[in-house]
């Protein structure tokens, strides 16, 4: 009898036992872990809307900007002299004034020194540029 009822209170202990393995528990986090799930999920999304409008600012302003340097393009061609950032002493003459029909084979007509051997003055808008011709080195600049 004592060995039957042993069984039985091992059977019965057996049962509930597999019965709590089914049972739905709280995980580690806590009873609030959904909530706080969601509440990341929405932060993030805003997070993300938040970079979307701050690129689509950044566009909005590099439109602007390309915009501003079409105009000033636009001005440049217009009045453009050797007044320019290119144009120093002792830098090198862009590569598109180097063509001869920037040369200025009359200089006694424009007002300018005869140029040394090897030089040679190019006109940029109004100025006039003494280079050096091997090179393409600015030797002077005439700002009128």
């Amino acid at each position: 009898m004592k060995s039957t009822a042993i069984v039985c209170a091992i059977a019965a202990a057996a049962m509930s036992f597999s019965s709590l393995s089914f049972a739905q528990g709280q995980d580690r986090r806590g009873r609030g872990a959904e909530q706080r799930f969601e509440q990341r999920l929405d932060r993030q999304e805003a997070r993300r809307d938040a970079q979307e409008a701050r690129r689509d600012i950044r566009e909005g302003r590099r439109d602007l900007r390309e915009a501003r340097d079409d105009r000033r393009d636009a001005r440049n061609d217009r009045y453009y002299n050797a007044r320019g950032s290119e144009f120093h002493r002792g830098r090198h003459i862009p590569r598109e004034y180097r063509s001869h029909q920037y040369v200025i084979n009359d200089w006694r007509g424009h007002r300018l020194s005869a140029p040394p051997r090897g030089h040679h003055w190019v006109q940029v808008g109004a100025d006039y540029v003494l280079v050096a011709v091997a090179t393409g080195l600015i030797v002077n600049l005439v700002l009128r």
